[in-house]
């Protein structure tokens, strides 16, 4: 579920995770007579606020209330604070959880992060297939690294190699590649000039 993407504030922290917060206040007469969007931001700010004052259990509180309401940044929050051990025991597991929920809720963010887990063998068992899987769930709805990361994982035949892929991967590589130099990502532009040197060979 997407809501007041603008009022996001962004924090970046481990090998995965980003936390998530948007609004002003905390739930009180302020949210009386807002739309349940405007109520869930406001809540989520109060929670990124006691994360960053390093209130870990109040703010995984609020965010477990949000995540019943399948509020995608609140699970996503609940997932890195699991992954990092912050105000819980770290346990890849639950983290995985709260990530494939969010992900199977439509979220572009959580979808990259499962991706990524599957990728680097982080609370599940490494698979550049479900990998895949995820990252061009991702890539559909826009996310650049997303795009970036199933164009490499087509382009080298999930992991064997720039030789061993067919040239029906190497086009749709091509393509999310292409994708991705949009976006400025990183190592785009190297990527689609080897697969065209590759081509005219």
């Amino acid at each position: 579920m997407k809501w007041i993407v603008s009022l996001f504030i962004v924090f970046q922290f481990g090998a995965l995770g980003t936390v998530y917060a948007g609004g002003f206040t905390a739930s009180n007469e302020f949210t009386e007579g807002r739309d349940t969007n405007s109520v869930q931001a406001v809540q989520s700010l109060e929670a990124y606020a006691k994360y960053k004052m390093g209130q870990y259990q109040e703010a995984r509180e609020i965010w477990l209330k949000l995540a019943e309401k399948n509020n995608t940044s609140a699970l996503i929050n609940l997932a890195n604070i699991y992954e990092e051990g912050q105000g819980v025991k770290r346990d890849l597991k639950q983290s995985i959880a709260w990530l494939r929920k969010a992900a199977k809720l439509g979220d572009s963010r959580g979808q990259y992060q499962l991706a990524m887990a599957y990728e680097k063998n982080m609370g599940v068992e490494r698979d550049l297939m479900q990998a895949a899987k995820w990252f061009e769930k991702a890539a559909v709805q826009g996310d650049g690294n997303a795009q970036f990361s199933i164009g490499v994982l087509l382009a080298t035949n999930y992991g064997k190699g720039l030789a061993t892929s067919s040239n029906d991967q190497r086009k749709e590589a091509s393509k999310w590649l292409a994708l991705a130099k949009e976006k400025d990502i990183e190592d785009a532009t190297g990527f689609l000039t080897l697969l065209t040197s590759m081509k005219n060979q």
